[in-house]
């Protein structure tokens, strides 16, 4: 089962480089790189103008159909910072259930999971018929 990975791509607007890229854009610029050298064939890879992430990017979305997602966040565009996401959603994508052990975690993750998303089957409940307390 595949994986996507979305990196936002506004993150950091102030650190623009010299050909005016947001910080985002150029780790989204990385992924593709690392990317098209053979990392992570079974990882999509996408991207948005923005994950409301801003006080903590730049930062991406790890997903797949019916296994949790992640957010991660606090990176740098750099090529090591995109060849560790690329490793981690690659054992992400060949792993059971999305769950994959700490001590598989490339180095250069630790320390950069937000937020867990429930899988969307799961986070699907109807919660209309709550009981009411008196």
């Amino acid at each position: 089962m595949g994986a996507t990975l979305i990196a936002c791509e506004t993150c950091r607007p102030a650190d623009r480089d010299l050909h005016g890229r947001t910080a985002g854009e150029r780790l989204v610029a990385e992924l593709r790189t690392a990317h098209e050298a053979g990392l992570a064939a079974e990882v999509r890879l996408s991207s948005v103008r923005c994950l409301w992430a801003c006080q903590r990017s730049c930062a991406l979305h790890l997903r797949a159909p019916g296994r949790p997602g992640y957010v991660l966040v606090d990176f740098d565009p750099t090529p090591e910072a995109a060849r560790a996401l690329l490793e981690y959603a690659a054992l992400y994508a060949q792993s059971e259930a999305g769950a994959v052990p700490y001590k598989s975690w490339p180095s250069g993750v630790r320390g950069h999971f937000l937020c867990r998303l429930p899988p969307v089957p799961d986070a699907v409940a109807d919660i209309s018929q709550s009981e009411e307390h008196s």
